[in-house]
């Protein structure tokens, strides 16, 4: 049985494992490198400010084998708020188990529980897998996300 939690400190070995498997999914190669560091800036910046951050994790037999990133914001259109899934990781050999789809339920609820009016998420436009994925879980192409990258 899988457990979906919110992260813990203990978690991060974990968390960046999946991370190098979330960047290895969805750069070409050569991936980016991802220093521990950079990873420790991140957990702190997101352990301090748990009104906007929410990461979820999947536990099976006391092993983390998936991630979730939320990010909470209110905008204008939707002032209730929106819950952004920035990302989704599952681990290669948990895959095809349903663990993905717990963690956006789980999500939702969260995202819900916070008043949010709605739960977004963006793939890269040649994920079809994900894309499909998505679509199973209840999301639709109400938009296109554009992205500029800094250097």
């Amino acid at each position: 049985m899988t457990l979906i939690r919110p992260m813990k400190p203990a978690d991060f070995p974990a968390i960046q494992r999946l991370v190098i498997q979330l960047i290895n999914a969805v750069e070409s190669p050569p991936p980016r490198a991802i220093t521990e560091t950079q990873m420790e800036n991140v957990l702190e910046y997101v352990s301090a400010n748990p009104e906007i951050y929410l990461t979820l994790v999947a536990e099976d037999e006391n092993q983390v084998v998936g991630l979730l990133s939320l990010v909470f914001y209110r905008v204008w259109f939707h002032p209730g708020g929106t819950a952004l899934i920035t990302e989704l990781i599952v681990d290669e050999q948990f895959r095809g188990k349903g663990i993905g789809a717990n963690l956006i339920e789980e999500a939702v609820k969260a995202a819900r529980a916070r008043g949010m009016d709605e739960i977004e998420v963006g793939t890269e436009r040649e994920n079809s897998g994900a894309q499909r994925f998505y679509r199973r879980c209840g999301f639709d192409d109400e938009y296109v996300l554009l992205s500029k990258e800094f250097e």
